[in-house]
């Protein structure tokens, strides 16, 4: 073996992170773009497969390579003093590679927590199953339970016309059914810790990552709620950074003071933004911010009406809120400025 360390190393990346795409043809595609022999190549990959980190599947012509995945089931009968720390300990960190980085190890233990504790306490289910699996790049959670489901359970606390305004609402944060127990900013925080976060339940899912939210219809998962977590294990998040981001300054007693609201999740199957009641869904509970971050990433055009509602009616009565619109088209800004020039002449005629 004539490699350097170095060499190696970077090798061991390249073959990881390529080999999804490359199941048959890895060895070529390895040696091509590292100026390697397919024999070098294919003896580094051996070396892999006999450390368990890689496997191979068929024969000769039909040979697939593949990362090697570990897979932990659990199933718990939901009780109210199912505690999601001692599961973690018992159950979940055993199943997880060993030697994480202490930030991805937080990250697991977090996410695990805040997602298995929701479903112990508001899913009203019989069952909680959990999965563990990882590979050499990425680890995968999922918690499905047998309960009412996530979105219905939100609409019927609310009170709202479709279980798709659920989604918004926990994509703004600071949601929770159970406010005694809760500060139901779990969802929130653990959504932009993971690397992706997918939510189904009652034929809809909501996926989040960042601020890059949306929601599909998606048949499969009809009753009870399947969370499904992937973290990278290179990742570079930590989770008090998540924290700090949404925080307010020092001198504030706005605990989580700021959100960022995708508002093209108000768009669901193609429904134009022209309303107030629409935007009324849109800016309920945005008193309990400061800082409200609204992302028309995806949203060409608003009506005046909801415009209005927003920039003008809304933010008169909470001077105090700042509404900080971004990625706004060319239609969406014209729009705004409109309403918002209304809003400045009014004020200077009851002067």
């Amino acid at each position: 073996n004539m490699l350097t360390k170095e060499k190696r190393e970077e090798v061991k990346a390249f073959l990881l992170k390529n080999l999804d795409a490359h199941q048959t043809d890895i060895i070529k595609f390895t040696a091509e773009n590292n100026g390697l022999t397919k024999q070098a190549v294919w003896a580094y990959l051996e070396k892999l497969i006999s450390e368990g980190i890689i496997e191979k599947e068929g024969e000769r012509k039909k040979i697939k390579y593949k990362l090697h995945q570990h897979n932990s089931f659990f199933s718990f009968k939901r009780k109210s003093d199912l505690a999601e720390h001692v599961v973690f300990l018992d159950k979940i960190k055993p199943a997880l590679p060993e030697g994480l980085p202490e930030n991805v190890r937080q990250i697991c233990n977090t996410a695990f927590s805040e997602i298995f504790n929701n479903a112990v306490d508001h899913s009203e289910a019989k069952d909680i199953t959990v999965s563990v699996t990882y590979d050499a790049l990425k680890i995968r959670m999922s918690i499905s339970d047998d309960g009412v489901g996530i979105f219905n359970k939100i609409q019927k606390a609310l009170n709202l016309e479709h279980p798709q305004y659920a989604i918004l609402e926990l994509a703004k944060g600071k949601l929770t059914t159970a406010p005694q127990k809760h500060s139901g900013e779990g969802i929130f925080f653990t959504s932009r810790m993971v690397n992706s976060f997918l939510i189904l339940s009652g034929g809809l899912a909501f996926y989040g990552h960042k601020n890059q939210d949306v929601i599909f219809e998606s048949p499969g998962k009809e009753t009870g709620t399947y969370v499904v977590m992937m973290i990278n294990r290179d990742s570079a998040i930590h989770p008090a950074d998540v924290y700090i981001e949404y925080e307010a300054g020092d001198n504030d007693d706005y605990a989580f003071s700021k959100t960022i609201v995708p508002v093209k999740l108000m768009q669901y199957e193609g429904e134009a933004l022209v309303s107030r009641s629409q935007a009324k869904r849109l800016i309920s509970r945005f008193e309990r911010f400061k800082n409200v971050i609204l992302d028309f990433d995806g949203v060409k055009l608003i009506g005046q009406s909801f415009a209005d509602e927003v920039f003008r009616v809304f933010t008169t009565e909470h001077p105090k809120i700042n509404l900080i619109p971004i990625n706004i088209s060319g239609e969406v800004k014209k729009m705004i400025a409109h309403v918002t020039a209304n809003k400045e002449m009014n004020s200077t005629i009851k002067k």
